[in-house]
């Protein structure tokens, strides 16, 4: 093997070392469950914890379900069931012997009374009720969890397929966190590069918030073309999400193209569009995702330092539902997001893989407006070191690892370890 060969290998080993050190740490999926539920029926009260919310509902809203969360629940009992779905209280409650069922959500000012001939013909009356969407209730409830929880996987919170779409977006613009990013000149210009550019990177994040706990980990893919004049180029970006909130997973993907279009040597824009999903039997929550957007880089030296002020402004709304899950909550959000950073990078004396380093510190701002989401202000803050990117026959090769720490309001935390690579 020639050394060209090894210093290719070893960047893939260093690589592959990285994402298995990254994806087997200790203590994923240690938060507590987010479905709960207690049941109080002839004098004896239980409680039972779930981790999918079919299933929760499922055996929540039924008297074959209930006797199996307390025993002493027969069909002539009176019976209570609080649930708690994701944050989201609900009740139904047998009053009497009989088969009236009462069923409420306090939150959202719904209650509702179903008396068929029996208790059985009365659940499948509250099971019509969730399933046709009546009142609007399905797409109320996901408003709600948007609103006032810090886990729905769609929208609400920073390891949302919201914030996932709106950080990609800003990195395939703006080149924070290695989407479409090139090598710039101490002069401000661009080097030509006759071939495309594909990047791979893994980032696991721990976070919190009320009481909380979680795991994100997220594989994004990108592809950045040049064009004849290099300061142009077609950028694409497809991230790979996994969250794990105590023992509920979810899964997302997006999709994200843009143009990269000069200015000035110093001063591009890119608009861009994507689209996104997110499914999870588990959360019960199935949605599609779509954004427009258009971000500002501008490039600059002072300090002996170079920095890159990164601006974007973007449209991102909900559109329809896969309709995995006959009760998961629908969505109809429209949000309008402003997303500002500042990055620093200057030169160090270390060599990796016998290339010269960088390191690079960045603060990136997130606000979202429209429809309300739990957690609308959010901010990361960023360190990496990496070599530089650089000129190879047709390809750029590049490696960074580096450190997030993000905080948000409501008590938000988060931490992502990160590492990226350009070939």
């Amino acid at each position: 093997m020639n050394f060209s060969e090894f210093f290719t290998h070893s960047k893939v080993a260093f690589m592959a070392t990285t994402v298995i050190a990254v994806v087997s740490q200790p203590g994923l999926g240690t938060a507590e469950p987010l479905f709960n539920v207690t049941v109080t029926s002839n004098g004896t009260t239980t409680e039972t914890a779930f981790t999918n919310a079919l299933d929760f509902v499922d055996q929540t809203t039924t008297s074959a379900g209930i006797a199996g969360l307390n025993p002493n629940y027969t069909t002539t009992s009176t019976a209570t069931v609080l649930g708690d779905f994701r944050g989201v209280d609900y009740s139904l409650v047998y009053p009497d012997s009989g088969s009236t069922l009462r069923f409420s959500i306090p939150d959202l000012d719904i209650s509702q009374t179903f008396s068929e001939q029996t208790r059985e013909l009365s659940e499948d009356a509250l099971d019509d009720y969730l399933v046709s969407n009546q009142d609007g209730i399905l797409t109320r409830i996901g408003e709600l969890l948007v609103q006032t929880t810090a886990t729905d996987p769609v929208a609400g919170n920073p390891t949302s397929l919201q914030a996932n779409m709106i950080s990609s977006d800003f990195g395939l613009g703006s080149g924070f966190g290695g989407s479409g990013s090139v090598k710039v000149n101490d002069d401000n210009t661009v080097e030509e590069s006759a071939g495309g550019i594909p990047g791979l990177a893994a980032r696991l994040g721990r976070f919190s918030v009320d009481g909380a706990d979680g795991t994100v980990i997220e594989l994004p893919i990108s592809y950045v073309k040049p064009l004849a004049d290099p300061r142009w180029a077609v950028v694409l970006e497809m991230p790979l999400t996994y969250v794990d909130i105590g023992g509920s997973q979810s899964y997302s993907a997006s999709l994200g193209g843009g143009l990269r279009i000069p200015v000035l040597d110093n001063w591009s824009l890119t608009p861009s569009l994507r689209v996104g999903g997110v499914g999870s039997d588990d959360f019960g929550a199935f949605a599609y995702m779509y954004s427009g957007s258009l971000t500002s880089s501008f490039r600059f030296n002072a300090l002996g330092l170079d920095f890159n002020l990164g601006n974007m402004l973007s449209y991102i709304s909900t559109t329809g539902s896969p309709g995995s899950g006959e009760k998961s909550p629908d969505y109809d959000l429209q949000n309008t997001v402003a997303r500002n950073g500042l990055s620093a990078s200057g030169r160090t004396t270390w060599r990796l893989f016998d290339q010269p380093t960088t390191w690079e510190a960045s603060i990136v701002n997130t606000q979202i407006f429209g429809d309300d989401v739990y957690i609308d202000n959010y901010t990361d803050f960023a360190i990496s070191l990496g070599t530089e990117r650089s000129q190879n026959g047709l390809t750029w090769d590049a490696a960074r690892l580096g450190i997030t720490y993000s905080i948000g309001n409501h008590g938000y935390k988060k931490v992502n370890v990160n590492f990226g690579y350009q070939f």
